[in-house]
Parts: C-alpha cells; sequence; structure tokens
C-alpha cells in the first residue's frame, strides 16, 4: 500500500510539472513570453518591438532594420501607412516608439507608447495587447489589438495597423488569400512588391504568408472592422522580411477618434494546414475571445 501511494504521488508531482512546463508565462523584466510554442522577445528600448519570435523550437522567424532613422523602423509590429515609397510615409508605431510594457497575467501583455521619432507622426498616442494560448487547438496562435488615438486632428492615409515580418524573405515568397468572393483560393507571387501591392480582390477575413518549398507559414485572420480593407503584400529589402499585412483604408476626412484593429497570428507547416479555404483547427479564434481584455 505505501509503495501504491509513493507511486501515485511520484506520478502526479510528474504531472504538475509537466503541466507547469507546458503553461505560459511572461517575464516582465526581460519583456520575455514563453508558451508551449512560442519563444518572444521584445526590445529592451522600444516596447512595441519584436526581436526575436520562435515557434516550436525554430531559429528566429523575424529580423530588423535602422534604415533611414536613428532606432529600428522595421521590425515584427511595427505600424505604417501604405506610402512607404514616397516622402509622406507616415509610421504611427517606428523608430522613436517609446512608452510601457506591462504583464498581465501569465498570457496577456499590455502596451502603451507613441513614436516621436518616426516619419511623419508627431507622438500619436498607441496602445497594443497581446494575447497568447496556453493549451487546446489555438496554441498555436497569439491575437493582437491595437488602439490609435487619433484625435481630432485626422491621420489622412491608409494605415497598415500591425505588420508582421518574417525572415528571410526569400523563403516566404507567396501571399495566399481567399478571393474577394470568399470562393476561391488565389496564391500571389510576393517577389515583385518591393513597395508594397495593393490586392483589392480579397474579401477580408485572412491571409498567408507562404513557403512553398516546406509548406510552412503565418495565417493572418483579420477580425472585422467598420473600415473598408485591403491586403498589402511587401518585401523588405533592409531587414530582408516578408511584411504583408492588413490595410486599412481611410474613410472620408481620414482617421479620426479612436481605431482599433484585430488580428490573430497563426503559424502552422505542412503537417497541421495543407493551403484551401479551410482554416486550421482553433486559428483565429481562440486567442481572440480573450483579446478584449477578459483573459489572464
Amino acid at each position: 500500500m505505501q509503495r501504491v501511494l509513493v507511486f501515485a504521488l511520484a506520478a502526479a508531482s510528474l504531472l504538475v510539472c509537466a503541466s507547469a512546463a507546458l503553461s505560459a508565462s511572461i517575464d516582465e523584466a526581460t519583456r520575455t513570453v514563453k508558451t508551449p510554442v512560442f519563444d518572444v522577445q521584445w526590445s529592451a528600448t522600444n516596447p512595441e518591438e519584436i526581436l526575436s519570435l520562435s515557434w516550436n523550437g525554430s531559429p528566429n522567424l523575424t529580423n530588423r532594420s535602422d534604415l533611414f532613422c536613428n532606432g529600428d523602423s522595421e521590425f515584427f509590429g511595427n505600424s505604417w501607412d501604405t506610402d512607404n515609397d514616397s516622402a509622406n510615409f507616415a509610421a504611427p508605431v517606428g523608430c522613436g516608439t517609446t512608452g510601457t510594457w506591462t504583464a498581465r497575467g501569465s498570457k496577456r501583455i499590455d502596451i502603451q507608447s507613441s513614436a516621436q521619432g518616426s516619419f511623419g507622426t508627431s507622438g500619436i498616442p498607441v496602445r497594443t495587447q497581446y494575447q497568447f494560448v496556453d493549451s487546446g487547438p489555438g496554441v498555436n496562435t497569439f491575437t493582437v489589438r491595437r488602439t490609435f488615438d487619433f484625435g481630432a486632428t485626422a491621420f489622412m492615409h491608409d494605415i497598415r495597423p500591425y505588420v508582421p515580418r518574417l525572415f528571410p524573405r526569400d523563403r516566404y515568397t507567396a501571399v495566399l488569400h481567399p478571393n474577394a468572393g470568399g470562393t476561391a483560393l488565389v496564391t500571389e507571387d510576393a517577389n515583385p512588391c518591393d513597395f508594397g501591392c495593393r490586392i483589392n480582390d480579397w474579401n477580408g477575413s485572412w491571409f498567408a504568408v507562404h513557403d512553398p518549398a516546406s509548406g510552412a507559414g503565418m495565417i493572418v485572420v483579420h477580425h472585422s472592422s467598420r473600415f473598408g480593407t485591403a491586403l498589402w503584400i511587401d518585401m523588405e529589402g533592409a531587414s530582408q522580411t516578408t511584411a504583408s499585412s492588413v490595410a486599412l483604408l481611410q474613410p472620408p476626412g481620414g482617421f479620426v477618434g479612436n481605431v482599433t484593429d484585430v488580428q490573430t497570428f497563426c503559424l502552422y507547416d505542412a503537417s497541421l494546414w495543407t493551403p484551401s479555404l479551410t482554416l486550421p483547427p482553433g486559428c483565429g479564434n481562440a486567442a481572440a475571445d480573450q483579446a478584449d481584455g477578459s483573459g489572464g
């Protein structure tokens, strides 16, 4: 009986340890998040800048560049308008961004920031919330809710509210998306889009940045918006990243007041998804359900 009890206690301890090892954790001092599949590191100086993103033990899947300004302007999580090939370039989240990075429980981050040194901006307040998942079908996802406080001064640009970047660009050369009617899967070649390509034949629901050789990539699910949308395909030379993203189309008179955008990012490989109009289980739902701030 004693042996059975000892074995039961040992088994219970192993289960507790295994559960702890698989749970999500946030280290506010080092600005890192660890989940069963993600290992993410933010900059110590720019609270919005993701320096490293690893999924399922992969090498760093992103990269950055300080082209044209003091501080990194290209990084996973920046926000630009769609005029990055002109003198009117505006970047609400980019180089010179400062602010706070705060853990809210073990799976959520709250960032308050403004960019004083970015192109064409004057310290627009930005709030970015991340929600991670540590179990279930949504474990390969995280959701980002970003709010811009434009106030009464109109932002007279189409805006890319959140720009994800996959490295290297010569691997992630395809962008997959539903057509405008949601009836067919379209494959775009991203290689010609060094200065951005606007795609209007899109239903606004999701797109995937895809590596045709390995079958791996990242699905971006765009949650409903009160603004018109387009798909912006982009290849960056300085950071050598694929930087395709959602573009919100400015309404008449520009963006004013608070503008909120929510996106879920779903990492996959060939074992999890064969490209089709049907997304992998859990992609776009689990983290989004908690992205309003109710998650722990």
